[in-house]
């Protein structure tokens, strides 16, 4: 992976193996955001919808509960855009011989968000617990969990990249 910007893009130069595994992760991310939120799994559903961590007046908690739900739906739909957009058929991601992502510079804190909401749909589908992030992955016999935990962190791989490119 190799990341350098052009005016006020960032772009991202992928391997071949790379390129795709972040197409499997965007695509499944994709289908996520399109799924209605009544369909998710319950550990899925209280992510989206959102919980209030110190408890308060009744009627406030509900009006709150309430607008982070709203929010988070919004920030789903947002991201579903710049998926497709990402995504869309003359998307250089798309052209193996391309290989690459052009992300406008306003956007790579949504990009990285993406990721990121990738990496909490993916543990939270497999109940991966922070002591199995731990493990070594070819040493895990379930080959779901396995790939789970691979995707997690080579998206986590490409977070630190891109964070480290901007900071350096």
């Amino acid at each position: 992976m190799k990341i350098r910007e052009d005016k006020d893009e960032l772009i991202i130069q992928f391997e071949p193996t790379e390129r795709e595994l972040l197409l499997t992760s965007l695509f499944e991310l994709k289908k996520h955001y399109k799924q209605e939120i009544t369909e998710l799994p319950d550990p899925l559903k209280k992510f989206w919808i959102g919980q209030l961590s110190r408890s308060t007046d009744p009627e406030e908690v509900e009006e709150l509960l309430e607008d982070l739900a709203a929010e988070r739906l919004e920030l789903r739909s947002e991201r579903l855009k710049l998926l497709e957009n990402w995504l869309s058929k003359d998307s250089s991601l798309l052209n193996p011989t391309k290989g690459y992502l052009r992300i406008a510079k306003r956007d790579i804190d949504h990009f990285l968000c993406l990721l990121n909401d990738r990496r909490i749909t993916l543990a939270l589908i497999h109940g991966i617990t922070e002591e199995q992030m731990d493990w070594d992955p070819f040493l895990i016999k379930s080959k779901t969990l396995q790939q789970a935990i691979w995707e997690i962190h080579f998206l986590a791989y490409l977070q630190e990249n891109c964070i480290s490119y901007l900071m350096g």
